[in-house]
């Protein structure tokens, strides 16, 4: 996408943001009155109180949300675009981690995600599920809210679980991976894993496939002669699947020990025809219509966890693997 346009849009999106947030606010005072008189001892019902609160915290905080966050995509998109500047034909400097072959996992995106979550659940789910739960299918609506509330606990503790995982790097020993040649790199966890531990260490590559059809209700030649019929609705679909894995076990020794961390080896050799990380070239529809649109977006990752299927432990790097015979380097968004 012209960065023009992009910015373009985001602008646009966050004046919409902006809107919502004026909407938010423009129920502030009501909330107020309705809740100085609820205090005051006057009748309230909490199905209205609900409604009030969801009217003011739903189009504030997903305003303010999406605001700041399509800021921080335009500065992120924009260092990357310089530093696609810098290195036209080696994709792999595009990402400051992989140009120093250092990758350093954190906490900070979990705990971001937790506290938005955990906001949007409290001040706006919940309120917007008494209400419904006011006008009828109390029993329903109390039974979905609590199946959310459910859903984010496991997911609170499965980034518990992974907290102190959560800041282990990793250093490459290639700049990039090359298919057809070899990955190495070296993992270390800041916990000490107890010796004789086996770990399961896979190169994984995944091909997320996204494909959207456009909408048009008019027939032309082509459909005529084919056969089929246009949908006056656009479609869009996303698929990812996992195109190849190598899976190796390293059993923690002695001497993979230091202090409070351990230290993993990673070394794998990669197949040759297999495609580089990123965008990748424009493809056939596969038999599909001649109006739809697909994209292929290709991730290597470096997953470590225990070879215990019960411990929930698990890191994932993403990892620059390219086919440097190929001249055509895919592009990386």
């Amino acid at each position: 996408m012209p960065r023009l346009i992009e910015v373009a849009i985001c602008i646009f999106a966050q004046c919409v943001c902006v809107l919502g947030i004026l909407i938010g606010l423009g129920f502030v005072s009501p909330l107020l009155k309705y809740a100085f008189s609820a205090i005051q001892g006057q009748p309230w019902n909490a199905g209205e109180l609900a409604r009030l609160i969801a009217l003011v915290c739903g189009p504030v905080l997903v305003g303010l949300f999406t605001f700041f966050g399509l800021a921080w995509h335009l500065w992120s998109s924009q260092v990357t675009r310089r530093r696609m500047r810098q290195y036209p034909d080696q994709p792999w400097m595009w990402q400051s981690d992989w140009a120093e072959k250092s990758i350093r996992l954190s906490n900070h995106k979990t705990l971001w995600i937790t506290i938005i979550s955990s906001t949007l659940y409290v001040l706006v789910v919940l309120p917007m599920g008494i209400y419904f739960a006011s006008l009828k299918n109390a029993s329903l609506v109390y039974l979905f809210v609590g199946a959310v509330g459910c859903f984010l606990l496991i997911f609170f503790r499965l980034l518990w679980v992974n907290r102190q995982w959560n800041r282990s790097s990793m250093k490459l020993e290639t700049l990039p991976g090359v298919i057809g040649g070899s990955f190495e790199g070296v993992v270390t966890i800041p916990e000490s894993i107890p010796e004789g531990t086996i770990m399961s260490i896979a190169l994984r590559c995944d091909m997320t496939r996204s494909a959207r059809t456009s909408a048009d209700g008019r027939e032309d030649l082509v459909d005529l002669a084919i056969g089929t019929a246009r949908s006056s609705h656009g479609q869009s679909t996303l698929q990812t699947q996992t195109i190849y894995e190598d899976r190796r076990q390293f059993t923690v020794t002695r001497t993979s020990l230091e202090s409070a961390t351990t230290v993993l080896p990673v070394s794998f050799q990669i197949p040759e025809d297999l495609p580089s990380s990123g965008k990748q070239l424009p493809s056939a529809s596969d038999g599909l219509s001649h109006r739809t649109r697909i994209n292929d977006y290709c991730d290597w990752r470096i997953q470590v966890k225990l070879e215990q299927t019960s411990d929930l432990k698990e890191i994932i790097f993403e990892v620059p693997i390219f086919d440097l015979g190929n001249a055509a380097i895919s592009e990386h968004d």
